[in-house]
């Protein structure tokens, strides 16, 4: 079920928290009456909480009214935020309607005790109160995993500098209120008033102005941590914050360039990796390997697919002739060009076998004219050998020749071998059946054969014709064998 975050749907148990959270301010005050106010201590205790009382609960109908009627924030706010807002207006409509009420009560007290209940509400409660309630709200929508908030961007340094305001401006305030309530009363003079004024003055730009340096540096510093978190997300893993702070923040940004570490690290084994395997297989592995506890299936699935063999032509007398050296440096330089001429039409490749390569084709969704991909990639092979050979003949060194077979048939792919050692190949009489029909490119036949499978799936796009027909190893009748015009 999937659980709509607003102010209309706050469970029962979590308004009445907040309720008798504004219940503390009622006991605060009638105590404070009683005790410390001259004027209210005149009254009996009970008449105290019976005004009191009457505030507190037009307050808890203001903010039930309020919930029901704008249950959702109207800016980009959240729903807890949205919950703090109204919190602060019922405060000070409380503190009014407390004023007024009392006004009307008592009108021979001074105006200062009237002043004083609404600063009472206000700063006790729309100042402090109202943050902890924002606390539980905020606490009540993050216990509901399913529920939904609106997207916002707030702030911390923002709250950060409003509390910071709220708790510097507030006694200031209540002192300057008190000192002045003295003057009148008769208690002390008014220079006395206007020293407690001057200070209070003071203290309030210091702590605003301090509290507004903080939260520019925290700003600062929130940004970067968002900034290297929306960095990792988009795959940019080569980051450094700045760890010099010796808080949690320090902690973070600590954490954080150990987890961008580790994720760039996974990321050049994953390359590697796939410089060993087809990058979508290396992806498929990794995420079964982390899915499923580090426990590979061995074995694999049938599927048809189109496979592809390539072999250099007369390699022994060339590797003969050459030292190892040179002959890494040729057979480097070859299959560089018919890997790039491989993967321009989306095929595998399965292994290298000494000097020949063997290709497969339709593994991927992505590619589903297994045939034809095979087929023009062996064409980009060939065409790939001949530049390669004039570089090679130009520099005065070994050209070679190859002979490419390409048959289409079912196979099983799979994870073949030990627990200790995995391959990740194709199995199946298909892929004899290239083999064989590469061994057929030499000369009178063309370099490029195919089966007469392959031939039917791609005559539609590819002019074909009819070179052979051979007995293969392995195979009770004739195979005919076609090539490209």
């Amino acid at each position: 079920m999937n659980y709509e975050a607003t102010l209309k749907n706050v469970e029962f148990a979590v308004r009445v928290r907040l309720h008798l959270m504004t219940g503390v301010t009622v006991v605060f005050l009638s105590i404070y009456g009683k005790v410390v106010c001259p004027f209210i201590d005149t009254l009996t205790f009970g008449r105290i909480l019976y005004v009191l009382g009457i505030i507190y609960f037009f307050q808890i109908l203001a903010r039930e009214l309020l919930y029901l009627f704008f249950p959702t924030p109207a800016l980009a706010v959240s729903t807890s935020r949205h919950g703090f807002h109204i919190s602060v207006l019922t405060w000070l409509l409380a503190g009014v309607a407390a004023s007024l009420l009392h006004s009307y009560l008592y009108t021979d007290f001074h105006w200062a005790s009237h002043l004083k209940l609404l600063s009472g509400y206000w700063g006790l409660g729309a100042g402090i109160l109202s943050q902890l309630e924002y606390v539980a709200l905020e606490k009540h929508f993050r216990e509901l995993k399913t529920g939904t908030q609106p997207i916002v961007n707030e702030k911390i340094t923002n709250r950060l500098m409003e509390s910071f305001a709220v708790f510097t401006v507030v006694p200031a305030l209540m002192m300057v209120l008190v000192s002045f309530r003295f003057v009148f009363e008769g208690f002390t003079n008014r220079a006395a008033a206007v020293e407690v004024l001057f200070l209070g003055g003071c203290f309030v730009v210091a702590g605003l102005f301090v509290s507004w340096q903080y939260g520019q540096a925290l700003r600062e510093d929130c940004d970067h941590l968002t900034e290297a978190v929306n960095e990792v997300s988009e795959g940019h893993f080569e980051i450094n914050i700045d760890t010099s702070r010796s808080d949690d923040l320090g902690k973070v940004a600590k954490g954080i360039n150990v987890m961008a570490h580790g994720l760039l690290l996974r990321e050049k084994i994953r390359d590697a990796f796939g410089r060993f395997v087809n990058p979508e297989v290396a992806d498929s592995f990794i995420k079964n390997f982390s899915e499923n506890d580090s426990t590979i299936k061995m074995g694999g699935k049938r599927q048809e697919v189109a496979i592809l063999m390539a072999d250099i032509r007369g390699f022994t007398p060339i590797s003969e002739s050459m030292g190892p050296e040179e002959i890494t440096i040729l057979i480097n330089g070859y299959f560089s060009e018919m890997v790039a001429g491989v993967q321009m039409y989306g095929g595998m490749v399965d292994k290298f076998i000494g000097d020949a390569i063997m290709v497969v084709f339709g593994l991927s969704e992505k590619h589903p004219n297994y045939a034809k991909d095979a087929v023009l990639a062996a064409i980009e092979m060939r065409r790939r050998l001949e530049i390669f050979n004039k570089a090679q003949a130009e520099s005065g060194n070994q050209t070679i020749e190859n002979g490419i077979g390409i048959h289409v048939g079912e196979v099983v792919a799979g994870y073949i071998g030990s627990k200790e050692r995995l391959e990740f190949t194709v199995i199946g009489h298909a892929v004899n059946l290239a083999a064989r029909i590469e061994s057929q490119t030499k000369a009178p036949n063309p370099p490029i054969l195919f089966s007469d499978t392959v031939a039917e799936l791609i005559a539609k796009d590819i002019d074909v014709r009819q070179v052979a027909e051979v007995n293969l190893k392995g195979v009770s009748e004739q195979t005919i064998l076609y090539t490209v015009m």
